[in-house]
């Protein structure tokens, strides 16, 4: 068979990454958007993670008619983060950049990155990103965090570094990792990888990343689109993971101690990690809650709080939840929450018999989140949804209020 598109290492511009578990419903949307780039100088790294499924072979396929695939594969699954790390050690290319198996990307996207990088001579470029429902079969491109309308427009045709983005590092920017290209040399220079292992591995490889970035920047342009409700991803099924939020906050709260700056954000800091783990623990799985409750109370006991204005801390989303965490015991600690912080008292096996004693046939997804329920099942979820979203923009909007509070924004 006669292959396409031989490229040599020297002509690679930009190495694209690909994890695949089990996506062989959706990776070769992925694997064409990434191999019909306008930028033709790429490779595409497909790392099988232990895929159960026609993963491999789907991988295989189109590394048999294009020469730019290269395929790593292991038997069992070694976790995103250790696969990422092995398509990091062999990319050959001036960049990197990652695609998840079950997303997509604009034809342009990495050479607007590409050119965008090499007129600046960033070491980090980055791009706004839509979102596909995969329940609704609808685009969202007004989510404020991916599409980059939380960073000012003062950033545009701008090289910037983490310190003018200091009162910005607490969910203005996105920390995902594949709305970006990365210099390659920058990365093995700085020996960063992902903490292999564990989920929530995105969080601490940005801010490694954008701590250690001395030119970062972007476009506005919408260059990829994320598959979110989609049926058997791993943040849908991620079990007794959850429990790795706290290690990796922990982790990443270590950076931030030693920046420069962490005096004068340390407010905002603070109240970032109060409320996320706290919107993490309204989601952890009944089995996993107790376990994740003690981890987050050694967290939260560790805390560096020698010069934080307590006034604007009390004024965080869940600082009368942080403070109960601190001062209850755990039994106790639940008698204080309402259901609208956590999402389902009930275990897997009790919706199972419940279910089972219904008439619907239905499949249970519960990890903490019950997906794809009928009838009744699914107006509980949409209701809980709404319940969520709204604690979301609450948060929101709290944290914007304690920027404004410690004078780290204006307006």
């Amino acid at each position: 068979m006669t292959k396409k598109n031989v490229t040599t290492e020297k002509e690679i511009k930009v190495s694209i990454i690909m994890s695949l578990f089990n996506v062989e419903m959706y990776m070769r949307v992925a694997i064409e958007s990434v191999l019909n780039q306008t930028l033709k100088e790429i490779e595409l790294i497909c790392i099988n993670d232990g895929s159960t499924d026609y993963s491999f072979e789907t991988a295989k396929e189109y590394a048999e008619k294009d020469d730019r695939v290269k395929i790593i594969s292991y038997s069992e699954s070694k976790g995103q983060a250790y696969a990422r790390n092995k398509g990091i050690d062999i990319a050959k290319g001036k960049y990197i950049g990652f695609v998840d198996g079950d997303d997509w990307v604009e034809p342009d996207m990495f050479e607007k990155l590409y050119e965008n990088a090499e007129k600046n001579q960033t070491q980090v470029s980055c791009c706004a990103a839509a979102l596909y429902n995969e329940l609704t079969k609808e685009l969202d491109f007004q989510n404020a965090y991916y599409n980059l309308s939380l960073i000012p427009a003062e950033f545009d045709g701008k090289i910037f570094s983490h310190h003018d983005t200091k009162a910005l590092l607490t969910g203005s920017i996105n920390v995902a990792l594949w709305n970006k290209i990365y210099r390659t040399d920058f990365m093995n220079k700085n020996k960063i990888r992902f903490p292999e292992y564990f989920i929530y591995e995105d969080m601490p490889f940005f801010y490694e990343v954008w701590f250690k970035a001395e030119k970062i920047s972007l476009i506005r342009d919408y260059c990829y689109f994320y598959r979110v409700n989609r049926s058997g991803s791993t943040m849908s099924k991620i079990g007794s993971k959850v429990l790795d939020r706290v290690e990796m906050v922990a982790l990443t709260y270590e950076m931030f101690k030693k920046q420069s700056y962490f005096e004068e954000i340390k407010t905002q800091v603070t109240s970032w990690i109060i409320d996320d783990l706290f919107h993490r623990f309204t989601l952890v799985e009944a089995r996993y809650r107790k376990e994740f409750f003690f981890l987050m109370k050694k967290l939260f006991k560790n805390l560096d709080l020698k010069n934080v204005d307590k006034e604007a801390l009390s004024k965080c989303y869940c600082y009368k939840e942080y403070s109960n965490v601190l001062n209850l015991k755990y039994e106790d600690f639940l008698q204080t929450l309402s259901d609208t912080y956590v999402c389902s008292k009930k275990t897997e096996q009790e919706l199972r018999s419940e279910i089972r004693s219904s008439n619907y046939k239905t499949q249970v997804f519960y990890e903490g989140l019950i997906e794809n329920l009928r009838t009744e099942y699914e107006n509980n979820l949409r209701k809980q949804e709404e319940v969520l979203k709204e604690a979301y923009e609450k948060r929101l909007k709290s944290e914007i209020n304690l920027l404004k509070t410690t004078g780290s924004v204006n307006g």
